[in-house]
């Protein structure tokens, strides 16, 4: 392991705990989203949908870490200073891993859902509703908070502990095509 994944695992985990999710510049993980979404309308249909699904899912997932791979190779090619390619290679593989991490957001939501509930039934029915997938509109107080717990629990893992994990493993190109399986 070189300095850039430690370096880059820190940045990128406190440009996470700083500014979560943002919502006003483009997000590479809502882009796989939308090429799943476009792929899946035009070829999920007739024929051979199975085997249209896989190569699709086989195209995003290999495309996505393909994409990060190039970007940290061509920089070797390009970039002829070892220092600036190393501080290149740092904000890159920084930035992979913020897009990649869900950490503040979920806590920001749970904690949202927490204090809505304490202001009233309806209004954290309607902020869990957000961040679940069932029906909200009987729960009671203690099962609102109960909900929000489990939902924090499941998506820890999603959101935090296997893109880490990917990241251990293979790097920024590994963690964002993790990324792209768990969108799918």
């Amino acid at each position: 392991m070189t300095i850039i994944q430690p370096i880059s695992l820190l940045i990128g985990s406190l440009a996470d705990k700083l500014f979560g999710d943002p919502i006003s510049i483009p997000h590479p993980i809502v882009w796989i989203g939308k090429a799943i979404a476009i792929l899946e309308q035009r070829l999920n249909r007739g024929n051979s949908r199975f085997l249209k699904g896989a190569i699709s899912s086989i195209l995003i997932v290999s495309s996505c870490w393909f994409a990060v791979w190039s970007l940290l190779k061509i920089t070797d090619l390009f970039i002829q200073d070892q220092v600036i390619a190393t501080i290149f290679k740092i904000i890159l593989t920084s930035v992979v891993v913020f897009y990649c991490l869900a950490a503040k957001t979920l806590v920001s939501e749970v904690r949202g859902v927490f204090a809505k509930s304490e202001e009233s039934l309806e209004e954290g029915r309607k902020a869990l509703s957000r961040i679940v997938g069932r029906d909200t509109s009987q729960l009671t107080k203690n099962q609102i908070r109960t909900a929000a717990l489990e939902t924090l629990s499941e998506n820890l893992s999603d959101g935090v502990i296997a893109p880490l994990f990917w990241f251990a493993i293979g790097g920024a190109p590994a963690m964002l095509a993790y990324k792209a399986v768990n969108t799918l």
